[in-house]
């Protein structure tokens, strides 16, 4: 499968329906630009990630990325499970948020490249309060320690903050210093300010990028006509 190889959008199925699912593919699939499908947690501990995946591989032959909002925040040798848990599903990807620390990043990568699941590493999520200096709890060198060891490690494929933009971008400067052909997913994003600054900004840098909607798609908007353009503007941009 050629992984993410060229601009476009994920759709983010987080919800428990199974029904909204098969019909969101099912509207999506036929989209080139529509680059894959996300599943969270949500559905798989309803259903089975088993079952989720048979029902989008029934619609659509498009990668199936697994987010368990947050994986790789649990010690080492847990990664080794969780990677044949997502092997016997059949999912191509898995997001990582390797808080925990380095060696449990190391260990669930390793794991997941072992069972062939492409590992996607994360650092800094979308919320606020997110990092110490904004009140939360995360120091604030930590996301590009975690992007610039993630890198060291072969990782070619992160998830950036798509409504922090200036961060994203800083970030894909860090990770493409040491990734080769770095491919970058970016939730978050805000349908016009943020979406015009990745495409006018981003994207000519970087062509692999990756927008992922949720709950908008799951709420019928935007309309398949508009995700086609915004495809269209993302992939002009990248030439």
């Amino acid at each position: 499968m050629d992984f993410l190889k060229e601009a476009g959008i994920i759709v983010a199925l987080d919800t428990s329906d199974l029904s909204v699912i098969r019909d969101v593919v099912k509207a999506t699939s036929n989209i080139a630009g529509i680059t894959g499908y996300k599943v969270g947690l949500e559905a798989a501990i309803t259903h089975g990630l088993r079952t989720v995946v048979k029902t989008i591989r029934g619609l659509s032959n498009k990668p199936i990325i697994y987010d368990h909002q947050k994986a790789m925040n649990d010690t080492p040798h847990i990664g080794m499970g969780f990677a044949r848990v997502l092997r016997d599903a059949g999912v191509d990807a898995a997001i990582g948020f390797p808080h925990a620390g380095p060696k449990t990043m190391v260990t669930w990568i390793e794991a997941l490249n072992n069972e062939g699941i492409i590992p996607i590493i994360g650092g800094e999520m979308t919320h606020e309060a997110y990092l110490r200096s904004e009140g939360g709890y995360i120091c604030d060198d930590a996301p590009e320690r975690i992007y610039l060891e993630a890198s060291e490690l072969g990782v070619r494929h992160f998830v950036l903050p798509g409504n922090k933009v200036d961060r994203a971008l800083r970030y894909a400067e860090i990770i493409a210093k040491r990734a080769g052909e770095p491919v970058f997913l970016l939730p978050g994003v805000r349908m016009y300010s943020d979406f015009t600054r990745i495409s006018e900004e981003m994207i000519p840098l970087y062509r692999n990028v990756h927008l992922i909607f949720g709950r908008a798609l799951l709420r019928g908007e935007p309309s398949l006509e508009a995700l086609e353009e915004m495809v269209r503007k993302m992939r002009s941009n990248a030439r």
